[in-house]
């Protein structure tokens, strides 16, 4: 016989046996129909379903019936996204780091902040002890600025009332309004630029990765100390950046008109 895990949450083991209730049924179910059919306490799977439904997992049908929502899909098909993206872009991440001697970070974007998802070092004796799960406001970093730049005008709005841009270091953004000046240049030169904004003294430069419907899934840049980014090579790395990218893009099936 398996041994129970001692350690698992009712409520939360609760709540999950419910979404996948949800998901195999044919139909939306009742509140009561999830209590006779698995022997919840009606009050336990009303708290349950009140939560689903403010965190958006499942919406109601009508008055009484319920149904998963279609985050759960929009989760998945994120994941199956970046882990074929971390696949693809691997090899690129490689020769690029080789190519500039840089640090090269992989990022997606969750909850209004970029991620970092994969990491290859540069043959360089400065490392950075960024890692894989590391997250970064949008305004502070050019990955961030590669994911922020092709978003809609309202859905930033609403990302930095919800994250207000702080001030890091002397060189960080903190108006909106010349952010999205920033913004503009970024999609005119294809890629973005981040001097010091973030920890004095560290440079990045980075790009969009693009999937097949034209969509912003990830962003690929390089970071290095400032005297291994001088200003006077941002366009060129920017340009070297931007290629690496677009071909990562191309593996995705986009399609560069």
């Amino acid at each position: 016989m398996k041994k129970k895990n001692t350690y698992i949450v009712p409520a939360l083991e609760k709540g999950l046996l419910i979404m996948e209730k949800l998901s195999a049924s044919d139909a939306p179910l009742r509140l009561t129909d999830i209590h006779e059919q698995m022997g919840i306490a009606k009050t336990s799977v009303f708290m349950i379903m009140s939560t689903l439904e403010t965190m958006g997992y499942v919406e109601k049908v009508d008055e009484n019936r319920y149904r998963v929502s279609m985050k759960l899909y929009n989760m998945g098909i994120d994941i199956l996204s970046h882990y074929d993206i971390r696949g693809i872009a691997k090899p690129y991440m490689e020769q690029l780091a080789e190519q500039l001697r840089l640090t090269v970070h992989l990022a997606s974007m969750s909850e209004g902040k970029a991620i970092y998802i994969e990491k290859v070092n540069g043959p360089n004796f400065v490392q950075f002890g960024t890692r894989v799960g590391q997250s970064f406001r949008l305004h502070l970093s050019a990955i961030g600025k590669a994911f922020a730049a092709y978003l809609e005008e309202h859905k930033l709005d609403e990302i930095f009332k919800e994250n207000p841009m702080i001030r890091a270091t002397e060189n960080s953004i903190t108006s909106l309004e010349v952010y999205k000046k920033f913004l503009k240049n970024v999609r005119e030169v294809g890629y973005a630029i981040e001097d010091e904004e973030c920890e004095v003294g560290v440079r990045s430069i980075a790009a969009p990765i693009f999937n097949n419907e034209g969509k912003v899934v990830a962003a690929m840049g390089v970071t290095a100390v400032r005297n291994d980014l001088p200003s006077v090579s941002f366009h060129e790395v920017g340009t070297i950046v931007k290629d690496y990218c677009l071909q990562v893009s191309k593996r995705l099936e986009f399609v560069n008109l």
